[in-house]
């Protein structure tokens, strides 16, 4: 999709496919006669004929580490994925047992599909092996892939492989972080810890939606996005990978892409979900959680149009545009150091405040001067191969330079 193509009413703008590999196996069987005199070996009645000799069948090599490990990772998803909390428990040994046990409980409470454990480099060190093993998995109804790696070290105790211990405390799935309950409303999928008023959230979601139906073109949104509510700043921390100063954000878009080519066009959008810290967003009022699902769902939106290189603040600013969510920024503006596609995520307090606010601040400018429609048309540059250079304020400057005829330090002097 282009983001110049969106449309934008009045004057408000705005998983991957697994190739199955089936193995061939051809069995090819020859049989040669020819004729001869009966004293033949091969003739017809022949004792040779008559008895054939008895071909040794060749004994199976016995199955190497790697494979019984692939074995064990496969029984672990199947287990998960039927809701088997008997035998996903059966594939750990100690203390890991236990936890598993647990989270394949609370994993059966939700419509898991596609559940996989992809192992990636098998270091095996006599009885005990080390695995980095990706873990995807679907939500029935909702479209990608959701999920994350892990460091699973295995065991190997009267000839079986076991998993002893599963590491990692980043992006987890909700059932390795706590209870979730599914609800469905037209548009979303919620997860949702049991304490979480839920019929407080689905309005305020589905009027974001309907919202952005009016500000954006039609097919741009999905028909349903999976919605994950943390209970708290320790839930939200360990349901997310790279963000920073989740603490502080009433919700999240976070989305897993596909680049290619010098422009880091998106290619494909392999994930996309909204997460939601609940202690922020109930603090909200109705307005305030309007803004809020409608910013994260501009975000989810665009995903698919917003190229790696594109500026943090153009990214978020575009987002408070769309929302409605027009700040003044209180200290001197620095684009430049905003103009890094990541550089938001890794701020936390009154610094990712302020980037918010200049952020708002860029984007309402622009679109003020130059109307939304080129404000779109900004975002949309960074897209194009013909645009050189790699992310940061240079790249920037360039961009603004061709779409506006203006520089990063003129548009930060109007923010003043």
């Amino acid at each position: 999709m282009r983001l110049a193509a969106a449309a934008l009413a009045a004057a408000a703008p705005v998983g991957p496919t697994r190739a199955a590999r089936l193995p061939a196996v051809l069995a090819a069987a020859a049989l040669a006669g020819c004729g001869g005199s009966s004293s033949d070996p091969a003739a017809p009645g022949s004792p040779a004929q008559r008895a054939p000799a008895a071909t040794a069948t060749p004994t199976p090599a016995p199955a190497s580490d790697a494979d019984q490990l692939r074995t064990l990772l496969a029984r672990r998803a199947a287990a998960l994925e039927a809701g088997n909390v008997r035998a996903y428990g059966a594939t750990a040994t100690g203390p890991q047992r236990g936890r598993d046990r647990a989270a394949a409980r609370r994993a059966a409470r939700l419509r898991l599909a596609g559940v996989e454990l992809e192992p990636g480099v098998i270091d095996v060190d006599g009885r005990r092996a080390t695995l980095r093993v990706e873990a995807p998995y679907r939500i029935r109804g909702v479209r990608g892939e959701f999920g994350g790696s892990r460091r699973v070290v295995a065991v190997r105790r009267d000839g079986r492989w076991r998993v002893r211990s599963v590491r990692g405390t980043r992006g987890l799935a909700p059932w390795e972080v706590a209870d979730f309950a599914e609800h469905r409303s037209r548009h979303f999928v919620v997860l949702a810890p049991p304490e979480v008023p839920v019929a407080e959230l689905l309005p305020a979601l589905e009027a974001g939606y309907d919202r952005m139906g009016e500000l954006l073109s039609r097919g741009v949104l999905r028909r349903r996005y999976l919605v994950v509510v943390a209970g708290d700043a320790a839930q939200a921390q360990a349901l997310t990978t790279e963000i920073r100063g989740v603490e502080t954000l009433a919700a999240i878009a976070d989305a897993t892409v596909r680049e290619q080519g010098s422009a880091r066009e998106v290619t494909a959008v392999a994930s996309l979900r909204l997460l939601v810290v609940w202690p922020r967003f109930s603090a909200l009022d109705a307005d305030g959680r309007l803004r809020v699902v409608t910013h994260e769902l501009t975000h989810a939106a665009l995903a698919g149009a917003t190229s790696g290189r594109t500026p943090a603040w153009l990214t978020e600013g575009v987002a408070l545009y769309v929302s409605g969510d027009r700040r003044t920024p209180l200290a001197p503006p620095d684009l430049g150091a905003l103009s890094r596609p990541a550089a938001i995520t890794r701020l936390t307090g009154e610094a990712q405040a302020r980037a918010y606010e200049v952020s708002a601040a860029a984007a309402f400018a622009i679109a003020d001067a130059y109307g939304g429609r080129r404000l779109l048309a900004l975002y949309d540059a960074f897209n194009d191969e013909r645009l050189r250079g790699q992310p940061g304020p240079r790249l920037a400057n360039r961009a603004l330079r061709r779409e506006l005829g203006i520089t990063l330090r003129e548009l930060e002097l109007r923010l003043k």
